[in-house]
């Protein structure tokens, strides 16, 4: 076959498969290109989960009336000039392929006026071909419309997921721009439904208090760590290692603003946890690290959300360093030392229990009982009256023994493990595996598991935000096993009923 040059339109489809992967990577170039420009306060609104329309709306500097045709031609932007600019990027975007990838493959309207001026400008592009190009009323600022993504490639339409995915997507995405730009207000906002809202005021701990929750927020250690004599700075959140998560999907890595993946600092993050996470458990952390634009090389990948480190091993070394230092500072670790500056004897010589020494070194009052402690502290399912751990069998092995050989509940490690005392061998148990092995036990054993009980008073809860979309899809599930739901807000519910396997817990609660 003789070789010969594409055409343009080739050309263009190409490259725009290169960048436009779905509609999460839409909104990804177009908030960038808003961050770029200085927004404080970006808008986002997605149908059908990006699919049928995707609206970004900020407040930024606005766009010179005379670059609009510009800025959907191929390689054209302002952040760059010369070669040497490469190596000092400092912009979120810098490559010029962005929009004319996504005008591409869509119906565009972009309107934009400059701060300052008297009047905005609206340009409209249908397959990467202008339409119109015309003076409007507008407020200062952008703000562009995609309709019909891929409407004009059909095989890239047929490889998108469900819209309640493709949402979820968008959420994931706006959460980790939300944590490398604190300071900017960030709502998003599916079919008339708000999912997603930051308030921008700085803190980085308000942003994953509206992303993971209250609970979340609470078990935050903060994280500045700066290396001397050299120029790498590290400040982020660590959650507390009570605090952890059955994937890394909760760890997010900024370099220079830039949400990256770099696992190998990932990696290094949890070696300086060392052995505080439980096996398979992960932290939820950020970790914000600024250094030098000529140590790093952005200009990897169109996405760019790859980087390559000029000396990766000593970057990583920073950050375990700094991970370790918080953990050792904040955790509640015993002191050796009493008030007075004397090594406290007791503690050598073991005689408070290792659950005070995890207690913030605080000792136990004399008059404290640590059965009763212990009642309120961990979960009835492995208790019964007697305060005696139950008869559990976890992955075919069998915790209780004959009533010689009961088991004898030392204590708790961690919130995540169980010590015990069978004979002469100590058992660890994890608590997590122990308490999903007995109900599932119940619910494969018994016939309980589809009655339910109603609670006296009602529980609210916050539904995460990747979960915001696809919850509907699992409404109707959960009212078949005994839960009763009432909206409460745009993303709370109300739960009026359990299944009965619950009820201990609530009474717990």
């Amino acid at each position: 076959m003789a070789v010969k040059i594409l055409s343009s339109k080739v050309v263009e489809q190409i490259a725009a498969g290169e960048v436009v992967e779905n509609p999460a990577s839409v909104v990804k170039e177009l908030v960038e290109n808003s961050l770029d420009a200085g927004a404080t306060s970006v808008e986002i609104s997605v149908q059908q989960g990006g699919i049928k329309t995707i609206y970004v709306a900020d407040n930024g500097e606005g766009i010179v009336p005379d670059d609009l045709p510009l800025i959907f031609q191929r390689y054209a932007t302002s952040k760059i000039n010369r070669l040497e600019d490469l190596k000092a990027i400092t912009s979120l975007g810098f490559r010029g392929e962005a929009l004319p990838s996504i005008a591409a493959v869509s119906r565009v309207t972009l309107t934009s006026r400059r701060r300052g001026g008297q009047s905005g400008y609206r340009i409209q592009l249908e397959g990467g071909k202008l339409v119109s190009n015309r003076e409007v009323g507008a407020p200062e600022g952008t703000a562009i419309l995609v309709e019909d993504l891929f409407y004009n490639t059909p095989a890239r339409l047929k490889f998108l997921k469900s819209p309640p995915v493709e949402t979820s997507r968008v959420s994931s995405l706006l959460s980790e721009l939300s944590l490398a730009y604190p300071h900017t207000s960030f709502s998003l906002n599916s079919a008339g439904r708000n999912l997603f809202q930051t308030f921008g005021d700085g803190s980085l701990q308000h942003v994953l208090g509206s992303i993971y929750g209250l609970e979340c927020a609470r078990s935050l250690l903060p994280l500045n760590y700066k290396h001397e004599p050299g120029p790498v700075e590290i400040s982020g959140c660590l959650s507390a290692p009570y605090f952890n998560r059955a994937s890394r999907r909760g760890i997010t890595i900024i370099v220079n603003k830039r949400v990256v993946k770099a696992p190998r600092l990932g990696y290094a993050l949890e070696r300086g946890y060392g052995n505080l996470l439980p096996r398979g458990r992960y932290p939820l952390a950020v970790l914000r690290i600024q250094l030098p634009p000529d140590l790093l090389d952005v200009n990897v990948h169109p996405s760019k959300s790859t980087v390559r480190f000029q000396h990766p091993e000593i970057l990583c070394d920073l950050v375990y360093r700094a991970v370790k230092n918080v953990l050792r500072k904040r955790l509640p670790l015993p002191q050796l030392k009493s008030q007075d500056g004397a090594v406290n004897e007791s503690l050598l010589k073991g005689d408070i229990s290792p659950r005070e020494r995890f207690n913030k070194g605080k000792p136990r009052a004399p008059g404290d009982s640590w059965a009763e402690e212990r009642e309120a502290k961990y979960h009835p399912e492995y208790l019964d009256q007697a305060g005696e751990l139950k008869q559990l069998e976890i992955s075919g092995i069998n915790l209780g023994q004959p009533a010689s050989h009961n088991l004898r509940l030392i204590g708790q490690f961690l919130h995540s493990y169980l010590v015990a005392q069978r004979g002469e061998e100590l058992l660890v148990i994890d608590q997590h595996a122990a308490h999903e092995r007995v109900l599932y036990h119940k619910l494969t054993c018994g016939t309980s598991g589809l009655r339910a009980v109603q609670l006296t008073f009602p529980m609210e809860i916050e539904i995460p935000v990747p979960w915001r979309e696809r919850f509907k899809e699992l409404q109707g599930t959960l009212q078949e096993i005994g839960f009763k739901l009432e909206p409460f807000g745009d993303n709370n519910y109300i739960i009026r009923q359990l299944p009965v396997l619950q009820r201990d817990e609530v009474r717990r609660q």
